[in-house]
């Protein structure tokens, strides 16, 4: 039908354009009238005639099956032409939720999405990876926070053919990623040393495979033209930005860190141009003649071939963006971000990797300590999302706080609640206050339970409940009577019950007051008191019975040694974390306790960490991630704990994918 009606259009169009080219005729009488009537029909048919005599038309259209689908080829004199009309896009039910278009940095701008929006996108990449793809319908944010996504997958799973697939997939399904994803991937094959297949996708791109849209512009990506007003950057640091492509990790999602990174780079470059100026030489100069000895060596390209000349110039651009790297861990050094960018090379031949080390790695690294120190101190929104990213970075400037301790309690607990306000996005803020209750404890009784309450609050906040972590040891020095400790529980109580902070802790000071009491002593009295000291523990525990309970928490209390108690606030409902696991996984408990470990440290845990928990546990770290791996295989066809340097990581989708909460 739809061939029928081009047919018609282009016949159409033919006759008006014959009609047009006709002198335009005086008004004749009415006795020829009939005569020019009938020779501009006999020109009409002659005309269509001719065409139908000259032209071929092949209608190829979708089978039956495929109803959804029109992929119809139009042949007309033996040239085709497809006209994709986006039926293959599968309608969202529910309806795409609205995502206005900005321009997609990173895989981490999805933090800023509604929870609607988070929620949509899960199942749209989840479809995605199974085969079925949805109309988007104009929200292309999807598409390009998925086009980061899938590179950053392939940073940890390194199947180049893998990301070359999805990515076409990608380009094909939503066009205004098609342009971007190409490059990506050349970037990636480049730094990776796929030179072939670079060679491939570029001469493809010769005969029109990127098919670019007219609207792309490679600049606006680049990190010079984004930040040149900002940074107030002259044309000869846009371009020497331009070689970069905006990072897509989270240290540099944080705009402030990716700021301070780009200023030292530059500040590295510069001082980099001066010492080879000094040294008789260039950097241009330098590093081509580093890269043709890798070119030559490495890849045993041979001087003048076109796969010499191809790799030249990428391999130039690999030494900015390993220089690129060095600066950007430095500075991550310094602002106590754990975690290190891998800054290896895949030179394997020792003579291109002696001349790359020497000729310009060692004169980086001689530079940064220096200019590192000059690089501007992260502002408060910063710490804030950086100790989101590090859940341990805390204890930096706890051990600050104790190593400068002046015996001013009132101060330690200010210090201590503003280092909780600059973790307040850290899903193990608790352990901030624990910790501080532990260390003021020996100094000032009242300040400790008040860091103590703290703690509890934060901990029954928390989004998983770990008995290790909820388990409180306080000092019996504490406490030097029974009616102490009773009081200090019954402020536990309630706070379980009403989570109200300030009341606790207005409360705190109340149980070191002196109660007057009118006190009878004799024999007996005093015998009863000695039994009574010395079943402290199931006194308490009696009264915990009866009165300091909720449907959801018990509290029970042990004497470990002379000199402290174990208070122990236990979940009657410890059922409720096995559950939230899929039931054909067939979690054991400390395979959920290392998961909800996970989900407490944003998906990544230094290995060394894994192995002092599960040793705690009395089992092998290998002998746990091994058997989780396993149990999840079926389900997501892939590993679950992937081994990142000297860390495990869980791809946050796979951990929702086991979760009956993602159902």
């Amino acid at each position: 039908m739809t061939a029928i009606i081009i047919i018609l259009i282009i016949f159409f169009i033919i006759y008006s354009a014959t009609k047009k080219s006709q002198p335009v005729q005086q008004r004749t009488k009415a006795t020829h009238s009939n005569f020019r009537q009938k020779t501009e029909q006999e020109m009409k048919d002659e005309l269509v005639q001719n065409i139908l005599r000259n032209i071929k038309i092949t209608v190829t259209t979708s089978s039956a099956t495929k109803s959804n689908y029109d992929d119809s080829i139009i042949d007309i004199t033996n040239q085709s032409y497809r006209i994709n009309s986006g039926n293959n896009l599968k309608k969202y039910s529910s309806g795409v939720p609205y995502w206005a278009h900005h321009y997609v940095y990173s895989y981490s701008e999805l933090n800023s999405a509604s929870v609607e929006q988070k929620k949509f996108y899960n199942i749209f990449k989840i479809n995605f990876l199974n085969g079925e793809y949805f109309d988007l319908e104009g929200n292309t944010n999807y598409a390009f926070i998925l086009l980061f996504d899938l590179l950053n997958e392939y940073d940890i799973h390194k199947d180049i053919s893998k990301l070359e697939s999805q990515l076409k997939i990608l380009g094909q399904c939503y066009p205004k990623s098609k342009s971007y994803g190409i490059s990506f991937l050349i970037e990636k094959m480049e730094l990776d040393g796929y030179s072939d297949d670079v060679s491939r996708l570029k001469a493809e791109d010769r005969y029109g495979y990127q098919n670019y849209d007219s609207n792309y512009d490679y600049d606006y990506w680049r990190l010079g033209s984004k930040y040149k007003s900002k940074l107030n950057l002259n044309n000869e640091e846009v371009n020497l930005l331009n070689k970069l492509w905006y990072p897509s990790n989270n240290f540099c999602s944080i705009e402030f860190c990716c700021l301070e990174v780009l200023k030292l780079y530059i500040a590295i470059i510069s001082e980099l141009k001066a010492k080879y100026i000094s040294e008789g030489t260039t950097i241009e100069k330098e590093f081509t003649f580093v890269a043709d000895i890798i070119a030559r060596k490495q890849f045993k390209y041979r001087n003048g071939s076109q796969n010499y000349k191809y790799s030249i110039e990428p391999t130039t651009n690999t030494f900015y963006l390993n220089i690129f790297k060095y600066c950007e861990n430095a500075v991550r050094e310094s602002y106590g971000h754990k975690r290190k960018l891998n800054t290896d090379t895949n030179y394997t031949n020792e003579e291109a990797k002696s001349e790359f080390d020497s000729k310009i790695i060692a004169k980086v690294t001689e530079l940064l300590p220096i200019l590192v120190s000059k690089i501007t101190p992260p502002d408060e929104a910063t710490e804030i999302e950086l100790n989101s990213q590090t859940t341990s970075r805390w204890k930096i400037k706890f051990e600050e706080l104790t190593t400068n301790f002046k015996s001013n309690s009132s101060a330690f607990i200010e210090d201590i609640i503003e280092l909780g306000k600059l973790n307040k996005k850290n899903p193990s803020i608790e352990n901030i206050f624990f910790e501080a209750s532990k260390f003021i404890a020996k100094y000032d009784k009242v300040a400790s339970l008040e860091l103590y309450v703290h703690y509890l609050y934060h901990d029954l906040k928390s989004a998983t409940f770990d008995n290790k972590q909820l388990t409180k040891t306080i000092q019996k020095s504490l406490f030097k009577t029974n009616e102490q400790l009773h009081d200090f529980e019954q402020i536990v109580s309630e706070l379980i019950k009403d989570k109200n902070l300030d009341k606790a802790l207005n409360a705190v000071p109340k149980i070191y007051e002196v109660k007057r009491k009118k006190i009878r002593l004799d024999s007996t009295t005093i015998k009863e008191v000695q039994q009574q000291h010395s079943g402290t523990v199931e006194l308490l525990n009696e009264y915990l019975r009866d009165e300091f309970e909720d449907e959801n928490n018990s509290i029970q209390s042990q004497e470990i040694s002379s000199d402290e108690i174990q208070i122990e606030i236990i979940q009657k409902k410890e059922e409720f974390h096995q559950s939230i696991f899929l039931s054909e996984l067939s979690f054991n408990p400390i395979h959920v306790s290392v998961l909800e470990l996970f989900s407490k440290n944003n998906f990544s845990i230094p290995q060394s960490e894994i192995e002092e928990f599960t040793k705690s546990k009395g089992v092998f770290k290998n002998q746990v991630i091994e058997s989780i791996n396993e149990s999840c295989y079926e389900v997501l066809d892939d590993i679950l704990i992937e081994e990142e340097d000297d860390y495990y990581t869980i791809i946050p989708e796979y951990f929702q994918k086991i979760s009956k909460n993602d159902r």
